[in-house]
């Protein structure tokens, strides 16, 4: 999952940026949307596009995907969460772009260390990480989740979707 248009872009403003606070957590400084409407919007909107466009370089149809499609019947809110308590999706970890080959874990790994080092210097703002609230189910922020774990941050900020029935 893409997490360079969530991290340390100061240069570039967003449609976002004026509904947006920051605070820190653990040294870490987080942009964040603290209104469950409009984070409700960007997920379905933003981490919408990217997902997508993920799915489509695995050669997979997102409009057929389960969690995809369960992203807008859910209530989104900011909350902390334990690093450790969040599962990774075995089909993200184990997929590869169909175009170039290049394995998910590869490049997450190249990016992991980019964002370590920006986190190391204080260059970096985060996004927080987007998870399904009943699985404890990372849906974006791969690369966020797993440098904080590797950082050894104990929790992080997290827009947490439940499952509502409408």
């Amino acid at each position: 999952m893409s997490d360079r248009s969530r991290v340390g872009n100061t240069g570039r403003r967003s449609a976002w940026d004026n509904r947006t606070s920051v605070r820190r957590l653990h040294g870490i400084e987080y942009r964040m949307l603290e209104d469950s409407d409009d984070i409700h919007d960007f997920v379905n909107t933003e981490v919408r596009k990217e997902l997508d466009a993920d799915f489509e370089s695995m050669g997979e149809d997102p409009r057929h995907d389960a969690l995809l499609n369960s992203l807008a019947k859910r209530k989104w809110k900011l909350e902390i969460v334990g690093v450790d308590e969040v599962r990774m999706n075995p089909l993200i970890l184990n997929s590869a772009d169909l175009k170039t080959g290049r394995k998910f874990v590869e490049r997450l790994r190249e990016r992991r260390l980019e964002l370590r080092k920006a986190l190391e210097a204080g260059g970096a703002v985060l996004w927080p990480i987007v998870l399904l609230r009943e699985e404890r189910l990372l849906v974006d922020g791969y690369c966020r989740h797993s440098t904080l774990q590797e950082m050894n941050i104990p929790e992080a900020y997290s827009y947490v979707g439940r499952f509502v029935d409408k």
